[in-house]
């Protein structure tokens, strides 16, 4: 498991992030929070998941030296789960170099769809959950060429429900954003994917708003 921030303003929010990588498949969980102090909250949401929908626990935490790791709330769940909390000598990445490449990967992979079409950095939390997402569903040589979401899941995933990253599309506007004169729709850039449901998200880029459409099949 690994943790990372960045300090930058998100549309919604949000100014960190936290990332947890599993050290068996490689799959990447992506956690946006506003405030420095919710990453315990987060963690017990994130151990919540794991024991629901894999039917597993968490037996071993590693970590670098943050403070936030040290606190006694911390101390005590380890102990409550039976977790082995294990952290990083000073200057010792290497020790957690399977996090520290998948995080190099990430913030390579999220500033170049920054720069190819230009997106305000405010929108950095959509573009890095789509590179995540398309990440965990790319084949790897470290899970014998099988997808992260492919050795965690054991299925293969729907790979029509994926989008051109990018790409404009004329989106129609619900009734109430329209009168008699208007346009009926507008050109959208698409951006990424929504959270547990099956829906897009597109980028506006006159007015800088986000839209969220519903799943469909192209024909």
């Amino acid at each position: 498991m690994y943790k990372n921030f960045l300090l930058l303003p998100q549309k919604k929010g949000s100014w960190y992030y936290i990332s947890f990588i599993d050290d068996h498949t490689h799959y990447y969980w992506f956690y946006l929070i506003k405030h420095y102090f919710e990453f315990f909250k987060i963690y017990t949401v994130f151990r919540a998941l794991v024991k629901t929908q894999h039917s597993a626990v968490i037996k071993c935490f590693r970590c670098d030296l943050s403070g936030e790791y040290n606190s006694n709330k911390f101390y005590a769940l380890f102990v409550l789960n039976r977790t082995i909390h294990q952290t990083l000598c000073t200057n010792t990445l290497e020790q957690n170099g399977i996090a520290k490449r998948k995080y190099k990967h990430i913030v390579e992979n999220v500033c170049s769809f920054l720069l190819f079409i230009s997106v305000p950095n405010m929108f950095w939390g959509e573009v890095i959950l789509t590179a995540i997402g398309l990440i965990n569903t790319i084949l790897s040589s470290y899970t014998l060429c099988f997808s992260p979401f492919e050795k965690l899941y054991g299925y293969t995933l729907d790979y029509s429900f994926f989008r051109v990253f990018s790409y404009t599309y004329f989106i129609l506007l619900p009734h109430i954003e329209c009168n008699k004169l208007s346009s009926r729709s507008n050109i959208y850039i698409f951006l990424g994917y929504g959270e547990g449901k099956k829906r897009y998200h597109y980028f506006n880029p006159i007015t800088w708003k986000l839209y969220v459409s519903q799943y469909y099949k192209e024909t």
